[in-house]
């Protein structure tokens, strides 16, 4: 495989998680003077990865404001696709009413039926979907893979959950039998305006076992200084911002402690046990021509007890996915590997104007 080799290394502190409880999985009161940025999130998906299949479910409450948003899609095929809309099934609709009450909740969206029931919260989630008219189905059941782990600062968790079900896509039939990493959030303001840093990464994996279980698991985010050219983008980014920015506090974050300015936080679960991440070096290839787009990608992952934990991984498939229309999210679902053992996982690199600007798509 040939492109562009970038690497990079990040050091920081062992931040402990921040607790979560049942009660978090669902929707979280805000006061009357909630700022309209004010979100709460549930971001879920799948993989069948012997059909190249990859699936993201997000929905965006805005409470001050009263409204929602909902987005599924699902794409099938070894393939780069050059837009969202590309997707063998999109749906997204950014206006609809908010719902009250997640516990058991129906949204219509367009032609599109969309039902979530939390059965047992943080350990056993129900979501249905119905598109007669794009022959669309999807029947998902989650179930608690590992624990939640609570980012620093809470308001916000990830976690390994095992996945089953069926999906129709497009008429045809495929069976659900796999692991996704979930991601929730509330109780803090998301703005749209991009941060003014190098581009935001942010990667999940899970190993298989051989036996139906999970050999090893992370969650990992950085800002990345060693990924494109010049200052403002290189280690010394932050010299070049004021404000903020400078902090390297973002969007994605509850502001709470962080292990380094660039390792923005991470976890990687050994026996099921989650462990902080204190350093990550990576080893990104590009592809020769595209500076944004990833065809391969290695990291060493230290986690706080000494132990490095060695992970390849090489890209199936990309969508470069619009969460607002001045960022754009490059997905990439990726095939890895551990151990000697093979999982999968999500590699996301977000992008602002000042990134697309100097380097295109």
């Amino acid at each position: 495989m040939t492109g562009n080799l970038r690497t990079s290394s990040y050091v920081g502190a062992s931040v402990p998680f921040a607790p979560i409880l049942p009660a978090d999985d669902y929707l979280h009161p805000v006061g009357p003077d909630a700022h309209f940025t004010a979100i709460e999130t549930n971001l879920y998906g799948f993989d069948i990865p012997e059909h190249a299949i990859n699936c993201n479910i997000y929905l965006l409450w805005h409470h001050a404001l009263g409204t929602m948003s909902l987005h599924i899609f699902v794409h099938k095929g070894q393939r780069i696709l050059p837009h969202q809309l590309a997707a063998d099934y999109f749906k997204e609709h950014l206006y609809l009413p908010a719902v009250p009450d997640i516990a058991d909740f129906t949204v219509q969206a367009g032609s599109m039926t969309y039902h979530s029931r939390i059965i047992d919260p943080l350990d056993d989630i129900l979501i249905e979907a119905d598109d007669p008219s794009r022959n669309f189905a999807l029947r998902l059941r989650y179930r608690a893979a590992l624990p939640p782990v609570g980012r620093p600062g809470g308001k916000h968790f990830t976690q390994l959950l095992k996945t089953s079900g069926e999906l129709v896509l497009d008429g045809e039939s495929y069976r659900i039998d796999g692991h996704y990493m979930r991601d929730r959030s509330w109780g803090y303001n998301r703005p749209e305006e991009p941060e003014r840093t190098p581009p935001y990464r942010w990667m999940t994996g899970w190993i298989d076992d051989g036996k139906g279980g999970i050999h090893k698991s992370f969650v990992i985010a950085w800002i990345d200084t060693g990924m494109l050219d010049g200052a403002e983008f290189g280690p010394d980014w932050h010299s070049h911002v004021g404000g903020a920015d400078g902090s390297g506090a973002n969007k994605w974050e509850s502001g709470g402690s962080t292990p380094s300015l660039n390792l923005r936080s991470g976890w990687i679960s050994v026996d099921g046990i989650a462990r902080p991440v204190v350093r990550i070096d990576t080893r990104t290839l590009f592809d020769e021509d595209s500076r944004l787009l990833v065809r391969g990608f290695a990291v060493d992952i230290e986690d706080d007890q000494g132990e490095v934990h060695r992970f390849t991984a090489s890209t199936i498939a990309m969508i470069p996915k619009m969460y607002w229309q001045n960022l754009v999210t490059y997905m990439h679902f990726m095939e890895l590997s551990c151990d000697g053992l093979t999982g999968h996982g999500d590699l996301m690199d977000s992008f602002g104007g000042h990134h697309i600007r100097q380097f295109g798509l």
